[in-house]
């Protein structure tokens, strides 16, 4: 088509449903042969829809829904007719569309608004998150300083060296243990586990069954595990096996990473 194109306002009040009369036929036929209005009707529709999507449903309250409706009568009342009058009343498709052109503005902007403020508090939240997590690890690797400091300054404390097993994939660790306090500190770099799978540390004593020291990550060069343990227990070995997901009380697969305490 050849001729001009129809008015972007236009095009927004007929998305909204509220172009009417000769107007909204003129359009109606304009759109019929002209593909770029008609992608831009596609558009502003789009943004009608965004408009509901965006801002947050909110219930109003039941004076609400009365007051609007004493509003709507009074409206419909026919309007009184004034004598002598000879002032010519101004154009009201023109105040209707002002007001509607304005109702879909700051509708839009509330639809933006609500928008940006659920990315800001998404943002806010994702950086809570990870204020948190660097919390969790600052404490971490506090309490693994102090139990280092407690450890590395007893006389009686062992290290124990984790190797690498057969098969299994590769890594090394170490432990600093001290059996009288029952402290010890855990660090090394193991392959990561598989999905569902995680790593976890036992403590092989002389006699009787493997004492769970805890989980371990796969990287924990830089973040050390503390370990906590019965003062006392005397290690003959210490073992880091790949287990279900969370760990379990007792060894059931294969070790990983095993030193033998000297």
């Amino acid at each position: 088509m050849t001729g001009p194109h129809a008015n972007p306002e236009d095009l927004d009040l007929y998305a909204l449903g509220a172009l009417d009369g000769d107007d909204k036929q003129t359009l109606e036929a304009h759109l019929r042969d002209c593909p770029p209005c008609q992608q831009q009707l596609a558009a502003a529709r789009q943004s009608t829809a965004l408009m509901g999507l965006a801002a947050p449903p909110v219930a109003p309250p039941p004076q609400v829904k009365s007051a609007l409706m004493d509003k709507v009568r009074v409206e419909q009342r026919p309007p009184v007719a004034q004598s002598g009058s000879s002032q010519a009343a101004p154009p009201k498709t023109r105040k209707k569309r002002w007001g509607l052109r304005f109702a879909f503005g700051f509708g839009l902007a509330t639809a933006l608004l609500a928008f940006t403020t659920y990315e800001l508090a998404k943002q806010d939240l994702d950086r809570g998150k990870q204020l948190q997590r660097l919390q969790a690890q600052l404490s971490q690797d506090v309490a693994a300083l102090q139990a280092m400091g407690q450890v590395t300054g007893a006389p009686d404390s062992a290290q124990i060296t984790l190797l690498q097993q057969p098969g299994g994939p590769p890594g090394q660790a170490h432990v600093l243990y001290n059996a009288r306090m029952g402290l010890g500190v855990y660090s090394g770099q193991i392959a990561p586990a598989p999905s569902g799978k995680s790593y976890q540390l036992w403590l092989v004593p002389s006699s009787g069954a493997p004492v769970s020291a805890g989980l371990v990550d796969a990287n924990q060069q830089n973040g050390a595990v503390v370990v906590r343990l019965a003062p006392g227990l005397e290690p003959k070995a210490f073992a880091v096996t790949l287990e279900p997901y969370g760990g379990r009380p007792q060894p059931t697969g294969p070790m990983v990473l095993v030193g033998a305490a000297s």
